[in-house]
């Protein structure tokens, strides 16, 4: 039988980054600290996914595996759908994630719509 260990928390309101991906400021930015995600041998598969309500919400995501950051990718995390991430288990060897609430466009002002954060691993 496996077993599934998880942690979760919120996206703190207020954008980390504008319409383009740039920076607005990092003080509304999470880091989130997982195991070396996928190594064979001591820890399981790990996954990431995202949930919010009474609005979509945009996040850009970026792993660092050690040595460098992906670069963003986007979630776009709609209310009316159930919980979305990676469509994959996390990049292996990811040890730190960085998610931020992005603006959909210029006059994008909804920037404290409730979102949430899953991480899970198999064990």
């Amino acid at each position: 039988m496996t077993a599934f260990n998880f942690q979760t928390g919120t996206i703190p309101a207020g954008f980390t980054l504008d319409e383009a991906g740039k920076l607005i400021h990092y003080k509304n930015g999470i880091v989130v600290a997982v195991p070396r995600a996928n190594q064979s041998g001591w820890s399981g598969d790990a996954w990431l996914t995202f949930a919010s309500a009474w609005g979509d919400v945009l996040l850009k995501v970026s792993w660092h595996d050690g040595t460098r950051w992906s670069g963003y990718q986007d979630f776009l995390v709609k209310k009316d759908d159930g919980r979305i991430g990676p469509s994959a288990k996390l990049p292996q060897h990811a040890q730190k994630i960085a998610i931020g609430r992005a603006k959909k466009n210029a006059n994008d002002t909804e920037d404290d719509i409730p979102v949430s954060w899953l991480f899970e691993i198999a064990e």
